[in-house]
């Protein structure tokens, strides 16, 4: 089971950290991780993507 609670203690990450797929498109994580998945995502909603 999943349980969702508020969030207790956040820490935003370093500013290194920040956009880091948008900034190496072509590290190797990126390409085999998380470029699918963002590309997936925007698939599901392209809808409602802005202009």
């Amino acid at each position: 089971m999943t349980e969702v609670e508020p969030l207790a203690h956040y820490f935003a990450a370093e500013d290194y950290h920040q956009d880091f797929f948008e900034r190496n498109p072509h590290q190797g994580y990126c390409l085999a991780v998380a470029a699918p998945k963002v590309a997936k995502f925007r698939q599901t909603f392209r809808a409602l993507a802005k202009g």
